[in-house]
């Protein structure tokens, strides 16, 4: 019984899982790829209309995987009605879990602009088999860390947004790398920078690093609206509000989480400094607040704890939303998987496809 109770666990997670990543190859070799030879000749903006519609087909079925399939309750707060109406915004969020990302997805599609969501990102996931490749056609810009960042290319990569007027929804983690309460030295460097540069010391989230930032902010001032600050928090089962290292694909999956919170603070981009010394100001001080947030919803005080600022909305996402992308992408994948002229097709461009990306990318970056 044990041992049938574990296999079925292992299927809950590797089932999604399978089907998530195994239709990247289907993906590229019936849309991505034709799409971008064909559109070499057409208008910048024809392409990403285009694509941003299969973008949005594509991730949601990681949506409903993430969200439906787990029975996740989102719980919103803060100003909630930005969603009820369409903008370009660059999107600041603290940085925790490898699902991080999964949830500005869950997060655009209830604006319905899951499409034009583009992600910076480290340089190194830049070599990730076909996804690496695919995400900088789309829009995803990547950085090196620290010193290394080089900010001509990075605003190089954002012009076209602006000058071909492209919906945006540009995700910035800037904290730079995930916050992990067991990693105490990644903690205690991050402090100590804070405390070097004359910084209030934050202890649940990292100091930001403001380069990715103040650079998208340049490049794409006449073009966003605003920037949604958000601070996401995550529910364990049995929550004993002690602060854990974000959940991963696997936990996540088989339900270990089966509650997100999301802050949204709405900043009109005209009430952030342009100054550069100011911007660095305001964007610790947006850190700052989230600190507080989650110093409170970790917090032993029963009256504050399990929640973000101001009033929780259960937010649900009917499966219109999400069901439909499930049915075509596995009536797709099942087919290449079932007969040997599929399976062929299906290797080779996994293969192939993942060499030519790296390849491409180490050409081009």
């Amino acid at each position: 019984m044990l041992t049938a109770l574990v296999y079925l666990q292992a299927l809950r997670y590797a089932v999604p899982a399978f089907i998530m990543l195994g239709s990247s190859p289907q993906y590229f070799y019936f849309y991505a790829l034709p799409w971008k030879l064909i559109s070499t000749i057409l208008p910048t903006r024809w392409y990403h209309t285009v694509d941003d519609m299969f973008y949005s087909s594509y991730q949601r079925l990681v949506v409903f995987f993430y969200e439906h399939y787990t029975g996740l309750e989102v719980v919103l707060y803060g100003d909630t009605d930005v969603l009820k109406k369409k903008e370009n915004v660059i999107y600041i969020c603290n940085h925790q879990s490898t699902i991080d990302w999964v949830v500005s997805d869950m997060v655009a599609i209830r604006q319905g602009s899951l499409g034009n969501l583009r992600y910076v990102l480290k340089d190194g996931l830049k070599y990730f088999p076909l996804y690496g490749m695919y995400f900088a056609w789309h829009g995803g810009v990547y950085v090196r860390r620290s010193g290394k960042f080089r900010g001509y290319n990075f605003s190089k990569s954002l012009k076209k947004f602006p000058k071909s007027n492209i919906p945006l929804w540009l995700v910035i983690f800037p904290e730079g790398t995930r916050y992990n309460p067991e990693l105490r030295d990644v903690i205690e460097k991050s402090q100590g920078f804070a405390y070097m540069n004359g910084l209030p010391v934050l202890t649940q989230v990292l100091t930001p690093r403001a380069k990715a930032t103040i650079a998208s902010l340049k490049q794409l001032k006449n073009h966003i609206d605003a920037i949604y600050d958000c601070t996401i928090a995550y529910e364990w089962k049995n929550e004993d509000y002690v602060r854990k290292s974000g959940p991963g694909m696997t936990e996540f999956l088989v339900g270990c989480c089966p509650k997100v919170h999301v802050h949204i603070k709405r900043v009109d981009i005209k009430d952030v400094p342009e100054d550069v010394d100011d911007c660095e100001k305001w964007l610790h001080e947006a850190f700052e607040e989230k600190d507080i947030m989650l110093e409170d919803f970790y917090s032993t005080n029963v009256n504050v704890r399990g929640r973000l600022a101001g009033e929780g909305k259960k937010s649900h996402l009917s499966l219109w939303h999400t069901v439909p992308s499930l049915l075509f992408y596995t009536s797709v994948l099942a087919p290449m998987l079932l007969t040997e002229k599929g399976r062929s097709i299906y290797w080779k461009t996994a293969v192939f496809g993942s060499l030519g990306g790296c390849l491409w990318m180490a050409l081009t970056t």
